[in-house]
């Protein structure tokens, strides 16, 4: 039986070196449920509580776009840019920031089960969101990143579970990230026009 989401962030926590990990060894760790979990990673420390610093979310959303784009060529396991993956993390800051996970990922174990099957093997289209919400990332909009991580964290867990009832949720939730986007320009556009 597979181990729960919540079970595998404690054990990947508890197999960080001392001197910590590159992002690439981080992927390895996490094997067969990599883009599930890659992504997950990256999208859930936008959600967490606290202050957010001007670029915090491009520095997750760059190393999801390289990864969402190696999913949309039909890569079967997430492979990072060279540059991206020897990047390496200190084990006190990951195991914080995977203790900051846990109470999403104990939600999501009780909450998600398999079912619509046909949206979990469209991973063509699940990477064409997941790519679009990694623009929206990296783009400096506070507010879009947000509902973009949250959009990403929702599909990331439908991978996860084979759960196509949350990728759905995220799909839509990757509409409607779009739709705010696309707001924030507008009204910057006639706030530049009227000025």
């Amino acid at each position: 039986m597979r181990a729960g989401i919540a079970a595998t962030l404690d054990e990947l926590a508890a197999s960080i070196p001392g001197d910590g990990i590159s992002l690439a060894g981080l992927l390895e760790r996490l094997g067969g449920r990599g883009y599930g979990f890659a992504i997950f990673l990256l999208a859930a420390p936008n959600l967490t509580p606290g202050p957010s610093l001007p670029g915090f979310s491009t520095l997750f959303g760059l190393p999801m776009l390289a990864l969402a784009l190696g999913m949309l060529v039909g890569r079967p396991h997430p492979v990072l840019p060279r540059v991206l993956g020897a990047r390496r993390i200190a084990q006190a800051r990951l195991v914080r920031m995977l203790g900051l996970m846990l109470p999403v990922a104990r939600q999501a174990d009780r909450l998600l089960r398999p079912r619509m099957p046909a949206l979990v093997r469209a991973r063509r289209v699940d990477a064409a969101a997941l790519v679009a919400l990694s623009v929206l990332l990296i783009l400096p909009f506070p507010f879009v990143s947000l509902a973009a991580a949250g959009a990403a964290l929702l599909i990331s867990l439908g991978l996860l579970a084979e759960d196509g009832g949350a990728i759905a949720l995220g799909l839509a939730a990757t509409l409607a990230s779009l739709g705010l986007y696309v707001g924030f320009v507008w009204l910057a556009y006639v706030a530049y026009m009227a000025a």
